[in-house]
């Protein structure tokens, strides 16, 4: 983290070194408007243009990986579902309820490993 935050102060010095020595102004042709601003200005405004569409492009990655990742988990709950918990809070016949460990198919207990949220 620390690495970064230099990283960062680094790159912030040579933009505003940048800036300082590229005060000149330039003519700027857009479509059908033209004006005049200066060329460091024009590079800084590009580069926060480009800083915010790479952050919304990470953002909207993130979010997609949450979606798939919250749809992975219920279709695994929807699985344990179909087949059985390890554990049972269910009343039995005799009307106790059952909270000891189900058996597994072979007769031994259910140990498989279960995942925590977090």
């Amino acid at each position: 983290m620390q690495f970064l935050a230099i990283l960062m102060l680094v790159f912030a010095v040579l933009v505003a070194t940048f800036a300082v020595q590229n005060a000149y102004p330039v003519t700027i042709y857009f479509l059908k408007w033209q004006f005049e601003a200066s060329f460091a200005l024009v590079i800084l405004l590009c580069l926060l243009i480009g800083a915010v569409a790479v952050g919304s492009l990470g953002l909207v990655h993130q979010a997609t990986n949450r979606l798939k990742a919250r749809n992975q988990n219920r279709e695994k709950e929807e699985k344990t579902g179909e087949t059985g918990d390890a554990f049972t809070d269910k009343p039995d016949d005799a009307g106790t309820v059952n909270t000891e460990a189900k058996e597994n198919v072979a007769g031994g207990v259910d140990d498989s490993p279960q995942e925590v949220e977090g």
